[in-house]
């Protein structure tokens, strides 16, 4: 007696239909979640800018000689105090430092660069008081380290440090020079660790009164692309996060919202 069996399974067409929606949604899903853990990074970044501010704030209460007394190299003293003082009043705001972005090299931190406009105040930092310890006390130990090794005639950057590293390679004309890099991460995420292109992309940790008045009791902190424009026109992320201590009010301008 013969019996009929049933044979259960799957055939060769719905095995490929079912992969390529499995690859469908692979490609979307992964993307999102990769995303997500991008931004939570940028999230923390972000923070590492209030405790800057916070720092910085309670260094000029407890200091307010900050503001009117320069002691790294007294030859420029006037002139570097009026620039801080221009640049905590202006649009633009003062440079405490600059980072550099490239795809394929070291994040590379210094005191200025000759394309930066800003009034740039690095100067005040010197190797020690006011304005190096609040970078210190607020994560940013290596900048202020590498900010003393860069002022000219004082320190040299080709040497590393206790908190950050002289890394060697050719530039763009040939020659030899030296990247500095913080020991410790400044940042966590791609956004602020890796470049997009195979050149240098600029960013300046800028401060400024807030409401840009010398009457206020407080400076605000963000993160200014080199081509960007004034205070409300800080980093402004693919996901959205604003580099500013200003909150939204600091990207209202921003690249993305125009």
């Amino acid at each position: 007696m013969n019996t009929l069996r049933s044979h259960s399974g799957f055939t060769l067409m719905e095995l490929m239909v079912t992969i390529a929606i499995m690859g469908i949604l692979g490609g979307i899903a992964v993307p999102k979640y990769f995303d997500v853990i991008e931004k939570t990074r940028q999230k923390i970044d972000q923070t590492k800018l209030f405790h800057l501010r916070d720092a910085l704030n309670i260094a000029l209460i407890e200091d307010l000689d900050a503001l009117s007394h320069y002691s790294p190299n007294e030859k420029n003293g006037k002139q570097n105090l009026d620039d801080l003082a221009q640049g905590l009043e202006s649009d633009r705001g003062a440079t405490l430092f600059v980072i550099e972005l490239h795809n394929s090299l070291s994040i590379n931190v210094q005191c200025s660069h000759s394309k930066v406009t800003t009034k740039n105040i690095c100067r005040l930092i010197g190797q020690g008081g006011t304005w190096y310890n609040a970078l210190k006390e607020s994560g940013f130990e290596g900048v202020a380290e590498i900010a003393a090794a860069r002022l000219d005639g004082v320190g040299s950057y080709s040497q590393s440090g206790k908190s950050y590293n002289a890394i060697k390679y050719t530039n763009a004309w040939g020659n030899t020079d030296y990247r500095t890099a913080p020991k410790k991460p400044l940042f966590l995420s791609k956004a602020l660790n890796q470049g997009t292109t195979n050149d240098n992309t600029r960013y300046m940790m800028s401060v400024r009164w807030n409401g840009g008045m010398s009457e206020s009791a407080s400076v605000d902190v963000f993160l200014l692309p080199n081509n960007g424009g004034n205070w409300d026109a800080a980093f402004k992320t693919d996901q959205g996060v604003c580099f500013s201590t200003l909150g939204n009010a600091g990207c209202a301008r921003s690249p993305k919202n125009r």
